[in-house]
C-alpha cells in the first residue's frame, strides 16, 4: 500500500511539472532600475520596493539576481537598435541607441495565467 501511495504521489508530481503553465515578462534595465512588461499594460511597470519607491540596483547582475530570487528564469535576450542611417548630403551618420530586453518566465497557476492573458487584449 505504501509503495502504491509513493507511486501515485510521484505520478501526480510529474503530471504537475509537465502541465505547468508559464507566464512571460520582458525586463528592461535602465538607470539602475528595471521595468517589467507582462503584456497587460501599454506601459511597462517599474519594480518598486516595500516602501513604494523604485528599486535601484548597483548593476545589471544585481537586477538579474533579484529576478531569480523572485522565481523568474531567464529565457532569452533581445536587442533593439534605434536611429542610424545617414543625415544630409554629406553622408554623416546619425546617433544610434541600443536597448537590451531580458525575457523571463516562471510557473504560475492556470488562474494567474488566464488573468494575464485576459488583460493582454486590446479593448
Amino acid at each position: 500500500m505504501k509503495k502504491v501511495l509513493v507511486l501515485l504521489g510521484t505520478l501526480l508530481l510529474i503530471t504537475q511539472l509537465v502541465c505547468a503553465k508559464k507566464l512571460y515578462v520582458e525586463m528592461e534595465y535602465k538607470k539602475n532600475s528595471i521595468k517589467l512588461d507582462d503584456g497587460t499594460n501599454k506601459k511597462p511597470k517599474t519594480v518598486k520596493g516595500y516602501d513604494g519607491k523604485d528599486l535601484k540596483f548597483n548593476s545589471l547582475i544585481g537586477a538579474l539576481n533579484y529576478m531569480s530570487l523572485q522565481g523568474w528564469e531567464l529565457v532569452d535576450t533581445k536587442s533593439v537598435t534605434n536611429g542610424g542611417g545617414y543625415i544630409g548630403v554629406y553622408g554623416g551618420a546619425s546617433a544610434t541607441s541600443t536597448t537590451v530586453y531580458y525575457i523571463f518566465c516562471k510557473e504560475v497557476t492556470d488562474e494567474e495565467l488566464e488573468e494575464a492573458v485576459a488583460n493582454s487584449y486590446r479593448k
